[in-house]
């Protein structure tokens, strides 16, 4: 106590200090002094620490004989607060080496003066204390601390569950949308510290933040969670760093790290296109998702949706879904919460049942809605209120107050808390004719079966829909549940934007003058959210789904087997399996779980068989003696119970409840069996790489190539392999350079295109296909190119220009002499001889100078010119262009390309990824 000797009052110190590793961290305790000392003051700390439980010290009693750990004054030069000073408490200060689990100690602190004697030795401390108490402090106010045993985060995908960080590099499939985890103990004790909250950042490799999720806190149900999605759009092939920030309920943070990088083109790839399109009649946008192959589609689909708000930075799931139908993938989804004046892209990808996400497909340019009226939505239902639109004010509540006193001639105005919501009055005409395209109901949901009656009824009593008083007021029933409903609903206007609100004090009036058929409505609507996907989703106002952990598709398949089958080794069923292994496409399991329906046609001729007493049915062998419980046929067994078959050879199981799961014969049986079978396709989870390597490398292709043989098909086929337990393949070609004849065609297709584009090797020789943004799809080479011939002077074409003859003939046998880089067209229908003959005599060359001659038209055609152009015309029609070139045949195209060899050199960058099972 701080009196005539001694001024040193005791340090100011928090109820609690965070949690800390109990067994090699130290325990720091902060606290500040008061304004009337400093530092100067002080010659040394005492601390007491003691077990909340018992209140008897913990301290080891070998070290600290008087309970008492005698200590400097530390200062924390990183705080610049009040706060900075401490002092610290090991593990090996305590009795048994380390703090207790889940035990709470009480640490005292007191100060000891610049006047008190020097403290030497701890086996004296007693006596030391006794002398020197007038240059104490007083005691602390009691603060807590607790050690807990060291936190491990575990994310999925990544390896390590270091505590600190991991410096290994990680390939991701995609972005890293979803960071799931959980925070865990790995000793056996139970441990009652949870955890409390988490931020997830990430940075690029310039230490930038790329994104920041703020203060997630955890779900008490599942208090040691970690589930936050990623609404980034990371840069492929770029390396980033994950870190997650945690924190325990009693304050113990730390930060793991975690170095990746995503590689997400041809992965999981979805061989499909995205089209958007906005449907501003009904207030939404149209996103449709296409295969672009017949293939069955069997996975969880994702669209997620980005905006001009967020620059096109945010990408946040807006659907998921789990696509069984057996088909190809044709998929067509509305997004009703878009909000009017706002660019919006959309895209796709596949999630695995691991929840691994694939490569996207996006729609490359931005599209905007432009809403005339004014919508109201929930839950997949959308009401437009198209017809007598009105709101008469819009206000925004805050909560203020205004003070008027006497000696002031204004008065005072404050305003309190955080409250600032918008209110405003809305009303229209109820109508059916406000949804004409059956997005709110349609007559098939409202009558149900009962449409036709009523259709006939309106029919024969001449009701149109401008007099229906009938589904007018069913519309408007199902209007007024809307309104009423105790639910959030989301108000899209131009004008007003997006608000999310609730409707108070809803009312409907007739409208007299049209015998009360139509109704007005009025409302009040109060925000009482702001607009967020998150918000739509906790609202009800229109539901992102969850991905399916186990992805199967079951049907009904009917088929055929004939075979000799004998044994339950040679049992029907797996002989099925057998086939379907066959057929069953990578990445997935297909299993017959049972058969419906049944038949089995026998080939071979009947045999004697033993029917036993007890009901038994056994092959008779060759000692057996012919009696009267002998009968000829077959036996097959199902579900291992014996059937007997007539000699005919027929049997068919007629009984639909029966779920066949064993087929089998007990001799050698000549059999053909029809069946309808229930299969499932379930998708392959082992399939998938627990650890990926991700390589970007040059290759280099060179040749000759035929016209329209895929040389991107060449360059995967290059680099696949397939083995128990690794797999690689090619994910993307970035890049390529064709070094060509000029003249030469290339065919190219990249990821944001569903058509080839032509393009032509120009005067150097190079064509080099490159965007930052796309990866090359498909590529071929198509021929060479020839310009048309404009100089009649020169006695021949060059050999980058082709010669038109306008000889058509019916097969090219019969040009003799063809012309260097001639055309001909050879016609579909047969001509006559003379009129090949007098078509051939036009145009010819001379062996010799290669000089080519043109016979005037009248010498050719003669008196009978009329007639024979018009067969000519018609000849011309429906016929094929050939060229003679470099001294044989080609088929020439319209665009003046030559379909011939090509010979040319590739160079490539290419993605590669590898993956470990």
């Amino acid at each position: 106590m701080a009196g005539i000797l001694n001024n040193l009052y005791p340090p100011i110190v928090d109820t609690m200090m965070p949690s800390f590793v109990r067994t090699t961290t130290a325990c720091k305790v902060y606290f500040s002094l008061s304004s009337y000392n400093d530092s100067a003051d002080i010659q040394n700390v005492q601390v007491t620490v003691s077990n909340q439980n018992s209140s008897l010290t913990a301290l080891d009693p070998t070290q600290y004989p008087a309970g008492v750990k005698i200590t400097s004054l530390n200062v924390d030069t990183d705080i610049e607060s009040d706060d900075r000073y401490y002092i610290t408490i090991s593990p090996s200060d305590l009795k048994d080496g380390a703090f207790e689990i889940n035990q709470y100690y009480k640490v005292q602190i007191r100060f000891t003066g610049t006047g008190a004697a020097a403290f030497t030795s701890s086996t004296k401390v007693a006596a030391w204390l006794t002398n020197n108490q007038a240059y104490f402090s007083e005691w602390s106010t009691v603060c807590l601390i607790k050690g807990i045993q060291q936190p491990l985060i575990y994310i999925k995908g990544f390896d390590s569950n270091d505590t600190s960080s991991s410096t290994e590099t990680v390939f991701t499939v995609s972005e890293v949308v979803d960071v799931v985890g959980s925070m865990y103990y790995d000793e056996n004790e139970d441990e009652d510290e949870y955890l409390a909250s988490y931020e997830v950042n990430i940075y690029d490799s310039n230490s930038r933040a790329v994104y920041e999720s703020g203060i997630q806190y955890s779900n008490e149900y599942y208090p040691n969670e970690i589930n936050h999605k990623v609404k980034a759009n990371l840069t492929n092939t770029t390396e980033y760093t994950l870190s997650i920030t945690y924190t325990t309920n009693n304050g113990y943070s730390n930060t793991v790290s975690y170095t990746f990088m995503t590689v997400s083109n041809g992965i999981d790839a979805l061989n499909a296109t995205i089209s958007v399109e906005a449907d501003e009649e009904n207030g939404r946008m149209i996103v449709t998702v296409v295969s672009t192959d017949t293939t069955e589609f069997l996975s969880n689909l994702c669209i997620r949706r980005t905006s001009s708000e967020s620059n096109f930075t945010i990408w946040e799931d807006v659907y998921i879904s789990l696509i069984n139908q057996g088909s190809s993938l044709n998929l067509t989804w509305y997004d009703y919460t878009v909000e009017s004046g706002v660019w919006y892209r959309y895209c796709a990808q596949k999630i695995n049942a691991k929840g691994q996400r694939g490569t996207i497909i996006t729609n490359r340019h931005p599209v905007m809605i432009y809403l005339d009226d004014i919508f109201l939505t929930r839950e997949g239902m959308q009401i437009r209120i198209k017809y007598d639109p009105n709101i008469s004010s819009f206000k925004t509540t805050l909560s203020e107050s205004r003070t008027e006193t006497i000696g002031s001639k204004y008065p005072y105005i404050r305003r309190n808390g955080n409250v600032a919501y918008r209110q405003f009055p809305i009303s229209g005409l109820v109508t059916a004719f406000m949804d004409e395209d059956g997005v709110f109901i349609s007559k098939d949901s409202t009558f149900g079966d009962n449409l036709e009656y009523y259709e006939e009824y309106n029919e024969e009593n001449l009701i149109t829909d401008y007099n229906d008083f009938v589904y007018e007021r069913e519309f408007r029933k199902q209007v007024m549940d809307f309104l009423y409903a105790n639910k959030a609903t989301l108000f899209k206007s131009l004008s007003e934007g997006n608000i999310l609100v609730r409707l108070m004090d809803v009312s409907f009036t007739p409208n007299a003058t049209l015998g009360r058929m139509l109704y007005s409505f009025s409302a009040t609507a109060y925000e009482i959210d702001e607009c967020s996907l998150d918000n739509f989703e906790k609202y009800g106002i229109q539901t992102v789904g969850e991905y399916s952990t186990y992805i199967e598709y079951t049907y009904e398949q009917k088929g055929q087997l004939a075979g000799t089958y004998v044994g339950t080794t040679q049992d029907v069923i797996t002989s099925i399996q057998s086939e379907i292994d066959l057929k069953t496409i990578s990445g997935y399991i297909e299993t017959i779980y049972y058969l419906k329906w049944l038949r089995i046609e026998f080939q071979g001729d009947p045999y004697l068989i033993v029917c036993g007493k007890d009901g038994s049915l056994t092959p008779a062998t060759a000692s057996d003696t012919v009696t009267e419980n002998m009968v000829y046929g077959y036996i097959v067994y199902i579900n291992n119970e014996a059937i007997l078959v007539s000699p005919r050879g027929y049997y068919e199981l007629l009984d639909e409840n029966t779920e066949v799961i064993s087929v089998w014969f007990p001799v050698s049986s000549e059999v053909i069996v029809d069946y309808i079978g229930y299969i499932s396709e379930v998708e392959d989870t082992n399939s998938y790489a627990s650890r990926l390597y991700y390589y970007t490398r040059a290759g280099q292709l060179w040749g000759t190539f035929d016209t329209n043989t895929s040389l991107s098909k060449q360059i995967y086929a290059k680099y696949y392999l397939d083995y128990k337990a690794y797999y690689q393949k090619l994910t993307a070609i970035d890049r390529i350079t064709v070094e060509s004849s000029p003249g030469a065609v290339v065919y190219v297709k990249d990821s944001f295109d569903d058509d080839y584009y032509r393009h032509v090797v120009g005067p150097t020789g190079i064509l080099d296909f490159y965007d930052d943004e796309a990866t090359i799809s498909a590529f071929y080479f198509c021929g060479m190119h020839l310009n048309p011939m404009t100089d009649e002077t020169r006695l021949e074409p060059e050999d980058d220009e082709y010669y038109d003859t306008g000889i058509t003939v019916y097969s090219l046998d019969s040009i003799t002499n063809p012309v260097k880089n001639g055309v001909y067209t050879v016609a579909a229908t047969e001509s006559s001889e003379d009129e090949t003959d007098a078509a051939l005599s036009a145009v010819s060359a001379d062996e010799d100078s290669g000089e080519v001659t043109v016979e005037e038209s009248e010498t050719i055609y003669d008196e009978d010119e009329a007639t024979y152009t018009l067969l000519l015309s018609e000849i011309v029609s429906d016929s094929d262009q050939y060229i003679w070139y470099r001294g044989q045949w080609y088929t020439f195209t319209s665009d003046g390309d030559v379909l011939c060899p090509v010979e040319g050199l590739v160079d490539y960058i290419y993605e590669l990824i590898k993956g470990e099972y």
